[in-house]
C-alpha cells in the first residue's frame, strides 16, 4: 500500500489534466477487470460482476489534485500562473514545482526575500503574483511549454513514523489507493450485485466526472471515497477528536443516506472494525453531493480517510486507515460476510 501511495502521489493530474494517474489507473485496475476504460475526460470507469445483477453500486474516488494553470510566458521566460482548485497561496512561496509540458521541468514559485518586503510577508499573496522560474533561456522554455499547461506541487513522499506517510496529492490519491485494493479484494469472489469503479476527473474544481459518468448508469447505491480534516494543533470541535490511524470516517449529512450509513456502521461493529463519525449539517463538499442528485437521486454514502496538512505539500495519512477502507467497502460489497 506505501508503494502504491507514493507512486500515485508522484504522478502529476492537476484538475483537467489527470491523463498520466489515469493511464497509471487503468492499467492496475486491468489486472482485476477485463471491462476498464478511461473516457474523454480522463475518467476511469472499471467494472466487475454481471452486467444482469439486480444491484449496482459505484465506488467512487476522484483521482485530480489541486494545481495551477500557465496563463502567460514573459520574455525573459518567466511563467505567470493562476490557480487550479484550492490551493493555499500562503504555501506557494519558493515551493518546488512541476510544469507539465512537453516533457517535465522542475523550477520554483517566485518569492520576495523578507529583508525586501514591506513588512507584510506573513500575507498570503495574491494569486494574481504568482510566478515561476524554471532557470532556463526563454527560448528553451517556448519551445517546451504553452500557454494552458498544467503546473503541480513537488515533493518526495516520505515515510514517516507509526505508519503515517507525507506527500503531495494525498488529497485524494488516497482514497484511489483504497478503491485500487478494494478492486484486488473484490476480484475473485463471484457477486451478487454489479460494481462501477470510478476514479472521477475534475473534483477540485467542477466535479466534471461525478456529474456525469452516474448518468451512464442505473446506479442503486455510492459510496464516495474522500479525505477529510484531521486532529492537529489549532484544529478544535469535532475534528479535534478525529486521530490518525483510528479508522474510516463515517459521514452524516441531510444529503447522505441513512440507512446504508447505519448499515456501514453496524459493520464496523460486527467486525470490531474502528470508525469515526463526522458530521454535516448540509452539503459534504464531496463528490457525493452530486452523486446523490443525479438522475432521478442516488443513495449515496461518504467514507473519508482522515488527512492532516490537507492542500499543501505535506498532506499526512496513517496507510492502516488507507487499508482499512478497501476492507469496509470489500465487506460491504460481500453483504458483510468477512472473508
Amino acid at each position: 500500500m506505501k508503494k502504491l501511495l507514493f507512486d500515485l502521489c508522484s504522478l502529476g493530474g492537476v484538475s483537467g489534466d489527470e491523463g498520466s494517474v489515469s493511464a497509471y489507473c487503468a492499467e492496475y485496475l486491468m489486472q482485476f477487470s477485463d471491462d476498464v476504460r478511461v473516457d474523454c475526460n480522463n475518467n476511469v470507469i472499471a467494472a466487475f460482476g454481471r452486467k444482469e445483477a439486480e444491484r449496482t453500486v459505484l465506488l467512487d474516488a476522484h483521482i485530480d489534485r489541486i494545481g495551477f494553470v500557465i496563463t502567460e510566458i514573459d520574455e525573459n521566460g518567466f511563467l505567470k500562473i493562476e490557480k487550479c482548485g484550492g490551493v493555499d497561496t500562503r504555501a506557494a512561496l519558493d515551493s518546488p514545482v512541476t510544469v507539465h509540458g512537453k516533457t517535465d521541468l522542475n523550477g520554483v514559485v517566485c518569492c520576495m526575500p523578507p529583508h525586501l518586503s514591506d513588512g507584510n510577508e506573513d500575507k498570503a499573496v495574491s494569486a494574481e503574483k504568482l510566478w515561476v522560474d524554471l532557470g532556463l533561456p526563454a527560448d528553451v522554455v517556448k519551445n517546451n511549454v504553452s500557454l494552458g499547461d498544467s503546473v503541480s506541487f513537488f515533493s518526495k513522499p516520505k515515510e514517516l513514523l507509526n505508519n503515517r506517510i507525507t506527500a503531495c496529492a494525498l488529497d485524494n490519491r488516497a482514497g484511489v489507493a483504497s478503491l485500487l485494493k478494494t478492486a484486488e479484494y473484490i476480484s475473485d469472489i463471484e457477486l451478487n450485485c454489479r460494481i462501477i469503479i470510478l476514479l472521477s476527473c475534475q473534483e477540485e474544481t467542477l466535479a466534471a466526472g461525478a456529474k456525469t459518468v452516474p448518468f451512464n448508469y442505473d446506479i442503486d447505491e455510492c459510496i464516495s471515497v474522500d479525505v477529510s480534516f484531521a486532529s492537529q494543533p489549532s484544529v478544535d470541535d469535532q475534528y479535534a477528536n478525529i486521530g490518525l490511524g483510528k479508522g474510516p470516517m463515517l459521514c452524516l449529512s441531510p444529503i447522505l443516506n441513512r440507512e446504508m450509513f447505519n448499515k456501514m456502521k453496524k459493520l464496523c461493529e460486527t467486525n470490531e472494525m474502528p470508525y469515526q463519525l463526522e458530521v454535516c449539517a448540509g452539503k459534504t463538499g464531496t463528490n457525493s453531493d452530486h452523486i446523490a442528485l443525479s438522475k432521478s437521486g442516488v443513495k449515496t454514502m461518504l467514507v473519508s480517510i482522515p488527512e492532516r496538512n490537507m492542500h499543501s505539500q505535506a498532506e499526512t495519512v496513517d496507510v492502516s486507515d488507507v487499508e482499512a477502507v478497501a476492507k469496509l467497502l470489500s465487506l460491504y460489497i460481500k453483504g458483510g460476510k468477512n472473508g
